[in-house]
C-alpha cells in the first residue's frame, strides 16, 4: 500500500470523506425554488386576506349618515304626518297610498281644495 492510498483510507474510515459538490448545489438549488414558491405563495395569500378583510370591514359597511339618510326616508314611507294642517293636507304609508291606488283602479284623483277646475275635453283647443 502507497502513503497516498494509506491517507486516504485513514480519512474514509474516519468519516472526514470530501462533500459531493454536485449534489450540494443541486440541493442548494431546489431549496432556493422551494423558498422562492413558498414566499410568494404566502404573499398571495396575505394580499387575498387583506382584500377580504378591507372588503368586510370597509366596502360593505355603509357610511353612518348614509344610514341615518335611509332610516329618515324609510320613515317617511311608512308613518302618517300632517303637510299642511290648515288645509288638511295628511301624508299617508306608500303601503296604504297603494291599496288605495289598486282599490280605485288606478282613477285616484287627489281632493282639490275649493272650486275644482274643469277638466279638458278631448277635441278642444
Amino acid at each position: 500500500m502507497t502513503t497516498r492510498e494509506g491517507a486516504h483510507d485513514e480519512a474514509v474510515q474516519a468519516g472526514g470523506t470530501e462533500p459531493n459538490t454536485s449534489l450540494t448545489a443541486v440541493v442548494g438549488v431546489v431549496s432556493a425554488i422551494l423558498l422562492f414558491a413558498i414566499v410568494v405563495a404566502l404573499q398571495a395569500f396575505f394580499y387575498h386576506s387583506e382584500r377580504a378583510e378591507d372588503q368586510r370591514k370597509v366596502i360593505a359597511v355603509a357610511p353612518e349618515e348614509l344610514s341615518q339618510l335611509r332610516a329618515q326616508q324609510q320613515e317617511l314611507l311608512h308613518t302618517y304626518k300632517w303637510v299642511d294642517p290648515a288645509k288638511g293636507v295628511v301624508a299617508i304609508p306608500i303601503e296604504r297610498a297603494m291599496e288605495i291606488v289598486v282599490k280605485e283602479g288606478g282613477n285616484v284623483v287627489p281632493p282639490v281644495l275649493g272650486k275644482p277646475t274643469p277638466a279638458p275635453t278631448p277635441g278642444r283647443h
